[in-house]
């Protein structure tokens, strides 16, 4: 018998460090170069609620231009009332999925009510807007299969038809063509699902759903649209782009979020009740996740019935919209085209982009610093968002504070001669 003593090691090679992809993320050190610097645009800190102006953890007030809160309502004595009294009756969470313990009254009823807004059999809850891309999207499609996604989509559309079991292909943002040629090569007996968004959240610009939705009608695919910044914004009854484009009726699965113009978190699917009964089956977002906590739901639901009870909230929402892009035009910072709530003005590059959100910043204004990947290189953005309790005189001076940042970030010399 072999002494054991005497049995030499094994030689391990070494492991490459699978952490490396964080650890060694370039992104991650530019981030880290700029809180340093000063300069950080990301996770700014505030003091208060989103308001037309809000306070910052630095102590300044500044014109908030930088938060999806687009009614106007994350404040509202109306929307706080009701998620208070949800927190003193269910308290502050549902501790469990739903299919265990965690669906209370105010769950169904906002199901309920978000069906019938929409025009739909069913919706189903989700935990964040994130999940109700997963919820359904994870769920469709069989081995062979495919799902074709817009380029510019929200990464949470990308992220959870890659969780699918079939195949993704991107087509070229917005280009009725280029999704035609993909549907075109398709296997004729394959499944086949569109997804876009209605509004596209760092350009703000919609969707072709009249287009996408003929073109899916023409080769038996179905269409799920994401509405998350559509809903309260777009169409006569605020149901958003696929309303206003006039074909809701033919998309086959809507999601939203609920951290836009319902003022709360969370997400939902609206579709049809036997879909609906295979999501609350089989979707990990809502069979493996604790559900929302019950003054969220509160929170959506009381923001649902304003939306619903108060249309002129959207009409002030658009008017402003209009008011602050004829703003930024007329002093020399023309925003890309769109007619929703998130308005985009082009800086440039990394530096010029981070620039421009600087000088904004500095002189009473809060945006967002939009850079790659979140937009292709060298057309950053600062992403603008107005709200239906904005007033006039706020906007025209944010509008000329951001168009004189931006300005002056694209060129130097701007600065000078201003000065």
């Amino acid at each position: 018998m072999t002494d054991v003593r005497t049995v030499r090691p094994v030689q391990i090679p070494a492991r490459r460090d699978s952490f490396a992809p964080l650890l060694e993320s370039a992104r991650a050190e530019m981030m880290r170069r700029h809180t340093r610097e000063g300069l950080a645009s990301h996770s700014v800190p505030t003091a208060g609620a989103p308001h037309p102006v809000t306070v910052f953890d630095d102590g300044r007030s500044r014109i908030n231009l930088g938060t999806n809160n687009y009614l106007g309502l994350a404040g509202d004595p109306q929307v706080v009332e009701a998620a208070v009294a949800a927190v003193r009756r269910y308290g502050t969470s549902a501790a469990g999925s739903r299919i265990l313990n965690g669906t209370t009254r105010l769950h169904l009823t906002l199901e309920r009510e978000l069906a019938d807004h929409y025009g739909a059999e069913d919706a189903v809850l989700t935990s964040a807007g994130v999940n109700a891309n997963v919820a359904i999207l994870s769920t469709v499609c069989s081995p062979g299969d495919v799902l074709l996604v817009d380029a510019h989509a929200h990464a949470s559309l990308h992220a959870a038809a890659a969780a699918s079991r079939g195949t993704v292909q991107r087509f070229q943002h917005n280009s009725v063509e280029s999704l035609q040629r993909r549907l075109a090569r398709l296997d004729p007996t394959a499944g086949a699902v569109v997804v876009v968004d209605g509004v596209y959240s760092m350009s703000g610009g919609s969707a072709p759903l009249a287009e996408i939705a003929e073109l899916c009608a023409r080769w038996s695919a179905r269409l799920v649209v994401d509405e998350a910044h559509g809903l309260g914004v777009l169409g006569a009854r605020g149901r958003g782009a696929a309303e206003a484009a006039g074909v809701l009726d033919d998309v086959d699965a809507v999601t939203v979020a609920f951290s836009k113009s319902l003022a709360s978190v969370g997400g939902a699917v609206m579709t049809s009740r036997a879909v609906a009964d295979g999501v609350r089956a089989s979707a990990m977002p809502y069979v493996f996740s604790a559900a929302n906590d019950p003054s969220a739901v509160a929170a959506a639901l009381a923001s649902l019935r304003i939306l619903r009870r108060e249309p002129e909230r959207m009409q002030r929402l658009r008017a402003n919209g209009d008011l602050l892009r004829r703003v930024l035009t007329e002093y020399g910072a023309a925003p890309l085209p769109g007619s929703g709530a998130v308005i985009a003005v082009p800086t440039g590059d990394d530096e010029a982009t981070l620039a421009a959100w600087g000088a904004a910043y500095r002189t009473g204004v809060y945006t967002n610093a939009v850079s790659y990947p979140a937009v292709p290189r060298g057309q950053g953005v600062l992403r603008l968002a107005v709200m239906a309790t904005h007033t006039e005189e706020q906007l025209r001076l944010a509008g000329q504070l951001v168009a004189t940042a931006v300005l002056e970030a694209r060129n130097p010399e701007f600065a000078v001669a201003v000065a």
